[in-house]
Order: C-alpha cells, then structure tokens, then sequence
C-alpha cells in the first residue's frame, strides 16, 4: 500500500498559497481560478524533497484567451472542454469563444448555416462546465464588419453596406442586432460581452453612399455604436 501525502485545503483573502512541511501539503486559495492554479502548481511541485511555500497574487483582476472559432474550426466541446480544464491549472479566470456567425439566433437560420455553428444547447453546456472552474464564459461577436460569411447569402443583400459590413440605420440591421443580443442573453450567464467593430474602413462607402449620400464617417461610427449600446443595455450587457 502506498503511502499518501495529506493535503488540506483552505480560504484566504487573496491570492493563493501552496505550502509542504513535514504536516503534509496546505493549498490556500482566495477563489476558483486560484484553487485551480494551485493544484496545477501542486502537480508541477509534489515530487520535490523539500519543504517549501509559494504564494502568488494575480497582477489582473482578469485574465483569459479568446480562441478563434470563426475560420473553419468551431472547437467541439470535448476539445472546448479540454481546454477549459488547462486554463483552470493555468489559473485564467475568462474565456472568450469568438464567433462571427457560429452560433445560433432565433429567426435566422442562415446565421451560421453550414458553418458549424453552436446550438444553444452546447454553449449553455460550455458555460455550465467553465463555471465550475471559475472560468467566465464570455461572447465575443461582431456588431458592424467581419460579417463575411453571412453577407455572401442573397437573403442579407438589404443590410449589406459593401464586402464584409453591415448597413448602418437601416432598421432590418438593429432587428439582426438584437435577435444576436437576445440570443445570447439566453445562452450566457454572464453579462460582460466583446462587441468587435474593427476593420470596418469602407463603412458607408458603399450601399449607404448609395442610399444617403456622403456622411462624416466617424459620426456614422459613433451612430451606430449608440444603438449596439442600446440594444446590449436591453439585454443586461
């Protein structure tokens, strides 16, 4: 029979300890995420011969990957998963998945059509199994350009402004909008939410230039950005 080495747990009020003596081993953690980086430290330390104590104390109130899963490779959940469980050991405390069109809304089945798309099912499982860990499942989306990959259907012609970008006040644009907010309020717990804007260089350069004329491009961008905020604020973003 082998012998064991005891291990105790306790709360602390910040940071995390990881302490061995001759008692045995005593983890103190002050929340999940540090429970977590404890244990991968304790892995990384338990076949030392010495007696020792670590202490840390995270230089971020936040800390976490986005993993791109907009590019041919929606990540299943057991490899979503399995990654969730590194960034516990690793002692990240968000997650952000991010998804231009890959996951569902309510109302728009060509949102994500063959694109491997999330259904709400997976990402309520996915933000279940990051809890446990500590870790905060995060959306991260696209509220103006890099809607590529949506635009390209027929369907979408009358909110498309030019290439990858979407039509600014044009009303059919707000309802896509908050059809996407409304969906994921309802597939995530929390509320902090990654509204992408960047490289939209064309904006009203194309359809809109057509439809209202030449506008201030940086008031255009700051019109639209009141109504995304808007639209978030509705749905507890």
């Amino acid at each position: 029979e082998e012998a064991g080495i005891p291990v105790s747990v306790k709360k602390i009020k910040e940071g995390l300890t990881l302490e061995k003596n001759e008692n045995g081993i005593t983890i103190g953690y002050s929340s999940k995420c540090t429970f977590f980086r404890a244990l991968g430290l304790l892995k990384q330390h338990i076949d030392r011969s010495d007696n020792f104590r670590i202490n840390e104390k995270a230089a971020y109130d936040t800390l976490g990957p986005m993993i791109d899963c907009s590019r041919n490779a929606v990540l299943n959940l057991d490899t979503v998963k399995k990654l969730i469980r590194y960034f516990a050991l690793m002692g990240f405390n968000f997650l952000m998945l991010y998804t231009e069109d890959t996951y569902s809304v309510e109302g728009y089945p060509y949102f994500g059509y063959m694109r491997g798309r999330y259904t709400p099912e997976e990402i309520r499982t996915i933000d279940r199994y990051a809890d446990m860990f500590g870790i905060e499942l995060i959306p991260c989306i696209q509220t103006l350009a890099h809607m590529n990959a949506l635009l390209r259907w027929e369907h979408y012609k009358d909110i498309t402004d030019v290439n990858d970008i979407l039509l600014i006040d044009e009303e059919k644009t707000y309802q896509l909008l908050e059809a996407m907010f409304k969906s994921l309020s309802e597939m995530f717990s929390s509320r902090n939410i990654n509204i992408g804007f960047d490289e939209a260089q064309l904006v009203g350069l194309g359809a809109y230039l057509e439809k209202h004329g030449y506008q201030d491009r940086t008031e255009l961008l700051f019109r639209h950005l009141k109504r995304v905020i808007a639209i978030c604020n509705k749905y507890g973003f």
